[in-house]
């Protein structure tokens, strides 16, 4: 008798202890969408910036690190490894004939939602910001240096978000980590105005990608292949 009393003891104990662990897992996920519900910080501006980098968990942790383009991190970010490389010429993404590995330019000059890497591992309408974006961030916003680590970007409606200082990948190397960098979705723009150009395509640079520096609050571009991170913003 006390053996199999002892053993319906056992039964209830594991059935309550699955039981928890359940409703532990359920609490988890709600949790879990509940922050990410609330990563979109309204700033004041036209698009709504997520709270964290791309990846990060915190906001004075980087994130991840990308190619423009890819939506896969990596540890190497040389001209080898870039995935719209083939030799001297593009896969996609350039306003020349002559740079298009099949002859012909697509003519794209903003990332495509499949070559977005905020939109490939968030979904749900957030994407990476456009250099028009990242320049009203910069013109409309205030910045402050206050936290060590940290950039502070406060918005015209008084809520802000933080930029970790980052640096940012050439090949394996880290350069420049006393600055915050942030991918765009654009490609970069050359030197002078589009009406330098014969085509206005030809005023955007195919082998380099628009990236937000803020220690000059501007945007800059860098050769595509490079690794920075990534703040996905949201309508």
């Amino acid at each position: 008798m006390k053996k199999i009393t002892f053993i319906l003891m056992c039964v209830a104990a594991l059935a309550l202890v699955s039981c928890g662990g359940n409703s532990n897992k359920k609490a988890d996920s709600g949790k879990e969408a509940s922050v990410k519900a609330s990563e979109a910080v309204d700033l004041g501006l036209s698009v709504k910036w997520a709270k964290t980098n791309l990846g990060a968990k915190t906001p004075s942790d980087p994130g991840n690190f990308y190619a423009w383009g890819e939506t896969k991190s990596k540890k190497d970010f040389s001209d080898e490894t870039y995935a719209f490389k083939d030799g001297y010429k593009y896969k996609k993404y350039t306003t020349d004939d002559n740079e298009a590995s099949s002859g012909t330019a697509d003519k794209l000059i903003v990332l495509q939602g499949e070559d977005d890497a905020a939109t490939a591992a968030l979904g749900n309408g957030w994407r990476m910001p456009t250099r028009a974006e990242a320049m009203e961030l910069f013109t409309k916003c205030t910045f402050s240096y206050d936290k060590p680590g940290l950039v502070t970007v406060t918005g015209p409606n008084g809520n802000s978000i933080d930029f970790p200082k980052t640096g940012y990948y050439y090949g394996t190397s880290l350069k420049e980590e006393n600055y915050p960098w942030c991918w765009t979705s654009s490609m970069a723009l050359q030197v002078g105005t589009p009406a330098d150009c014969e085509d206005a395509l030809e005023w955007h640079d195919r082998r380099r990608g628009d990236v937000m520096r803020f220690g000059h609050t501007d945007c800059y571009s860098f050769p595509r292949e490079n690794g920075f991170p990534i703040r996905p913003v949201k309508e």
